[in-house]
């Protein structure tokens, strides 16, 4: 039964899809990072359903857009929002405890604002470049659960920039133990099912996004002493345009 909750708890938090609702409690909420790329496992479906009805009816830009915005709707912008705060300390240059101000502070600066329309332009550039190929759009649409389990990963392997905040929560209340073993069993079934689409392009996402994910570790603890909710926002929407550009790269190469 606490399986069932921390599944819940993970939709509840992470994704707009009504879910049953109950008690953040310790008990309810152990396993919920586990199914945090369950959610990635949802957008990737509902993607993929858009872009089977739309391929070859549809402009590849149109096809982008739209799937682009499937993410943004069932996630509830979620990670975006952290990707936005997060550039906006970046982009500042101050000391850490002025950062660490600027991710909490609910106004949006000219940083985020030209860092959010930079992102979904190379994002829309690499899903059209790679709308022509089932294989290559696979990927992309992959990138939501890879994302996802390196982030979870670091929620329950790296240190907390504060003692407070959602991460915090959920990293206090994780069986780590379990959440790890699961969360590596994931990537591992991840890295098997789509080295069966192309081994090669398997391979390269997962390289490349566990090379970000170690050099995502190493700028947290630089820039903010660790990591926040925010900044794990921002790891997980470039880990996913990390994924469509590695997609698309694979796909002008065929």
């Amino acid at each position: 039964m606490n399986i069932l909750k921390s599944f819940c708890i993970a939709f509840a938090m992470y994704s707009r899809i009504p879910v049953p609702i109950f008690d953040w409690t310790e008990e309810n909420m152990k396993y919920a990072i586990s199914f945090f790329p369950f959610v990635g496992a949802v957008i990737m479906g509902i993607s993929a359903l858009w872009y089977h009805f739309a391929a070859g009816r549809a402009e590849g830009i149109v096809i982008a857009l739209v799937g682009i915005a499937i993410s943004c709707v069932i996630s509830g912008g979620i990670h975006l929002d952290g990707y936005m705060d997060t550039s906006d300390a970046l982009s500042s240059h101050m000391e850490r405890e002025r950062k660490l101000e600027i991710l909490k502070d609910p106004h949006i600066g000219a940083f985020s604002v030209i860092s959010i329309i930079t992102y979904f332009l190379f994002f829309a550039g690499a899903y059209t470049a790679a709308a022509k190929s089932k294989t290559d759009m696979l990927f992309i649409f992959s990138g939501f659960i890879v994302s996802r389990i390196y982030s979870g990963l670091a929620v329950v392997l790296f240190k907390s920039a504060k003692k407070d905040g959602l991460l915090y929560t959920f990293a206090d209340n994780s069986h780590k133990t379990a959440v790890r073993a699961s969360l590596a069993a994931e990537l591992i079934i991840y890295t098997a099912v789509m080295s069966l689409v192309s081994a090669a392009e398997a391979i390269t996402v997962v390289a490349i996004n566990g090379a970000f994910w170690v050099y995502y570790y190493k700028k947290t603890k630089r820039e903010f002493g660790g990591i926040t909710g925010d900044t794990c926002g921002w790891f997980s929407s470039l880990s996913e345009l990390l994924t469509a550009v590695v997609a698309a790269v694979f796909c002008m190469m065929r």
